[in-house]
C-alpha cells in the first residue's frame, strides 16, 4: 500500500496542477459582496413590535433562561406581542406560547446561550427584574441582532453560495448563473426575511436543499443512506419552520418516492423526516398538551383565533383571485415584485414539449420544481390569512426564490444555446431583470422589516423617500462608532453595483456583442421597473404611503443621524444656507409634508436661492 501511495504521489507531482476554474476570482468577489450585504444592515424598529420576530425571540430566550416553552415572563418584561397561543396546563392555569412552528426558535438556542455567556465580558450584562426599562431594551435589541446574524443571516448567505455551486450543473455561463443567484437572493423578499429572526428565508433553503438532494446524481443518491436521510431531514425541517410548509414537505416526499424507488433509501428519507416531526410533536405536546395539535385555534388574540379556526387551521379552499394576486400584483405578488422570476415560467413548457431527455437534460427536475411550487401556491391561495399582515412581498411564498431561480437559469441557458446573439440576449435579459428585481424589492428589504398591507408601491411610497432623506436603518458601522447614513449608502451602492457589474463582466463573445450587452440590459431594466413605478389603480389606497411614512417617522431608529434631522438642526440653529433649504424642501415634499416644504422653499428664496444644481441634492 505504501508503494502504491508513493506511485500516486509521484504522478501527482509530475502532472501539472489544473488551473483555477474560469470565473473563480469573480466568484470570490461576489461571495464577499453577498456576505457584506447580508450582514451590513440591521433594520430594527423597536416601536414596530414585530410579532413575526418577537414571539420567536421570546421562545428562544425562555428555553435558555427558564428551560420552558412558556413566554409569560418575557411578555411581562418586554411587552405584549401578537402571534401567541394561550393554553392551560394540567392544573388549568393558562400560559402563553409562541404560535409559530418552532424550528427558528430551536436553532436560536445555542446562539442565545453563547451570547448570554459572552455579552457580560463586553459590558452588556443580562438585566435583572429590577433593572430599568432601558437596560432591558438594550439587552433585547442586542439579542435580536445576535440571533439574526448567526441563526438566519449567515446560514442564508451560505445557502446562496452553495446554490451557485449547484447551479453549475445547469450552466457554466458565469453571467447567467450569478444573475440568477443575485435575483433569487437580492431581488426577492429572501433578503428581507434573511434579516429577520423568522422562518421565511430558512423555508427557502430547507425546501430547496431537500429538492437538490432528491435530485442528486442517481448513483450518489442510491450508493448509501446519507443523501436520502439528509433529504428527509430537510423535507421535515420545512414543516418545522413553517406550518403551511406541510404540503411542501409532502410534495418533496412524493418526489423522493418517484426518484429513489428502492425501499432502503426511502426508509432513510422517512427516518430523516421523522426526526423533525418528533421535534415538532414534542413542542406541541409540551405547549398544548397534544403532540398532534398546533396552537392556531388557541390564539391569544380572539380575532386571529376566529380566522385560524376556519377550515383546517386556517386553510380553506383555493381562491383563483388570491392565486392571481399572489402571482402578479406589483404591490406584493411574487413576479410583480421580482420581474426576473418571470423567466422561470418559460422552463415549464420547454420541459413539457421536449421529446428526448437529451434535448432537455433537466426535464425531470424542472417538472418536479414546478410541481412543488404549484403545491405551495395552491396552499397559500387557500389560506384565510393569505397576506399574513405586514410583509415585504408574499412572505408565505418564502420557498419560491431558489426554485424559480433554478427554472429561470434552465430557460436562459436553453435560449443561449441557440447561437452567439441569443447568448448575448440572454445575458442582457438576466442582468437587466436581476437589477430591476433588486431595486424593486431588495432595497426595501434592507431598509425595513415590514410594510403595511395597503402600501401598493413600496419603492415610490416609502423606500425611495426614506433613503433620499437619509432615514436609514442601523448598520454595521455603528459597531465601531460610525453614525449617519454614509455606510448604508455604501451598502445600497454595493447592492446595485453587484448585478449591474454583470453587464460588463468579460465573457467569451465578439466585440460587437460585448458592446450590445449593456444597452440590451438597460432596455430590460427599464421594462422590469415598470410594475414598481406604475401608478396605483382605483382599488388601491392613495394615502397608504403618506400614512406609513408618518408612522415610521414617529418610531424610526436610529434617531437624529439622518440627513433630514441634520438639516432641521441647521435650520433651528439658523446656520442653514439657501442650498440647505432647497434640500429640506425637496425631502419634506418627498415625505409629503407640503406645508413644511413650502416654508423651506420660501426660506431658500429669501436667501437668494440655491444656484448650484449639484448642491441642491
Amino acid at each position: 500500500m505504501s508503494a502504491l501511495g508513493a506511485e500516486h504521489r509521484a504522478r501527482d507531482d509530475a502532472e501539472p496542477r489544473p488551473r483555477r476554474r474560469p470565473g473563480a476570482r469573480l466568484g470570490s468577489v461576489y461571495a464577499a459582496a453577498l456576505i457584506v450585504l447580508f450582514t451590513g444592515a440591521f433594520p430594527f424598529l423597536y416601536g414596530l413590535n414585530n410579532p413575526n420576530e418577537n414571539v420567536r425571540t421570546y421562545m428562544t430566550m425562555a428555553i435558555v433562561d427558564a428551560h420552558t416553552f412558556r413566554i409569560d415572563d418575557l411578555i411581562a418584561r418586554y411587552g405584549w406581542t401578537n402571534d401567541m397561543a394561550k393554553a392551560p396546563d394540567k392544573d388549568g392555569v393558562s400560559h402563553l406560547y409562541s404560535v409559530k412552528a418552532p424550528a427558528t426558535s430551536y436553532l436560536g438556542v445555542p446562539v442565545y446561550a453563547a451570547f448570554r455567556a459572552i455579552a457580560p465580558h463586553f459590558g452588556l450584562p443580562q438585566p435583572g427584574p429590577d433593572d430599568p426599562t432601558a437596560a432591558h431594551k438594550r439587552w433585547f435589541v442586542a439579542v435580536t441582532w445576535a440571533l439574526r446574524v448567526f441563526t438566519i443571516q449567515i446560514p442564508c448567505v451560505a445557502f446562496l453560495l452553495l446554490f451557485e455551486r449547484w447551479l453549475r450543473r445547469v450552466s457554466q455561463d458565469d453571467v447567467l448563473r450569478w444573475a440568477t443567484v443575485f435575483a433569487a437572493g437580492l431581488g426577492t423578499n429572501y433578503l428581507a426575511y434573511a434579516m429577520l429572526f423568522a422562518s421565511h428565508a430558512p423555508f427557502a433553503w430547507a425546501s430547496f436543499a431537500s429538492f437538490a438532494l432528491v435530485f442528486a446524481p442517481r448513483r450518489r443518491a442510491l450508493a448509501g443512506d446519507r443523501v436520502p436521510f439528509l433529504a428527509g431531514v430537510f423535507a421535515g425541517l420545512v414543516t418545522l419552520f413553517e406550518y403551511h410548509g406541510l404540503p411542501v414537505s409532502a410534495a418533496l416526499g412524493i418526489l423522493a418516492v418517484w426518484r429513489f424507488r428502492r425501499w432502503r433509501p426511502l426508509v432513510a428519507f422517512a427516518t430523516g423526516a421523522a426526526t423533525q416531526a418528533l421535534a415538532l410533536m414534542f413542542f406541541q405536546w409540551r405547549a398544548y398538551g397534544n403532540p398532534l395539535t398546533p396552537g392556531h385555534k388557541m390564539c391569544e388574540n380572539p380575532q386571529f383565533a376566529a380566522v385560524l379556526s376556519q377550515g383546517l387551521f386556517g386553510i380553506g379552499t383555493p381562491d383563483p383571485k388570491v392565486f392571481w394576486d399572489l402571482t402578479v400584483s406589483p404591490a406584493f405578488g411574487f413576479f410583480g415584485t421580482s420581474p426576473f422570476m418571470w423567466i422561470g415560467l418559460a422552463a415549464i413548457p420547454l420541459a413539457l414539449t421536449a421529446r428526448r431527455s437529451g434535448s432537455a437534460p433537466h426535464r425531470g427536475a424542472v417538472l418536479a420544481a414546478a410541481f412543488v411550487m404549484f403545491v405551495l401556491w395552491l396552499t397559500v391561495s387557500a389560506a384565510v390569512n393569505w397576506r399574513g399582515g405586514w410583509t415585504i412581498g408574499p412572505r408565505y411564498l418564502g420557498a419560491a426564490p431558489p426554485f424559480f431561480g433554478f427554472l429561470a437559469l434552465v430557460a436562459l441557458e436553453r435560449a443561449a444555446e441557440i447561437g452567439p446573439w441569443s447568448r448575448t440576449f440572454a445575458r442582457a435579459a438576466a442582468t437587466g431583470l436581476a437589477l430591476a428585481s433588486v431595486l424593486s424589492i431588495g432595497l426595501a428589504g434592507m431598509l425595513v422589516s415590514s410594510l403595511p398591507e395597503d402600501v401598493t408601491r413600496p419603492l415610490v411610497e416609502v423606500v425611495g423617500p426614506f433613503v433620499i432623506a437619509g432615514l436609514v436603518p442601523h448598520h454595521v458601522g455603528e459597531l465601531v462608532g460610525v453614525q449617519g447614513p454614509a455606510v448604508f449608502y455604501a451598502l445600497v451602492a454595493l447592492l446595485l453595483l453587484v448585478p449591474l457589474s454583470l453587464a460588463f463582466v468579460p465573457a467569451a463573445e465578439r466585440p460587437l456583442h460585448r458592446l450590445a450587452r449593456p444597452a440590451l440590459a438597460a432596455a430590460f431594466f427599464v421594462l422590469g421597473m415598470r410594475p414598481a413605478l406604475s401608478k396605483p389603480d382605483q382599488s388601491e389606497s392613495l394615502t397608504a404611503g403618506a400614512n406609513t411614512r408618518a408612522h415610521f417617522l414617529s418610531i424610526w431608529e436610529p434617531t437624529g443621524h439622518d440627513r433630514l434631522s441634520y438639516l432641521r438642526r441647521r435650520h433651528a440653529e439658523k446656520t442653514a444656507t439657501a442650498c440647505d433649504y432647497a434640500k429640506l424642501a425637496r425631502m419634506e415634499r418627498l415625505l409629503k409634508d407640503d406645508d413644511a416644504a413650502a416654508r423651506f422653499s420660501a426660506e431658500e428664496a429669501r436667501l437668494g436661492g440655491c444656484a448650484s444644481l449639484l448642491q441642491r441634492f
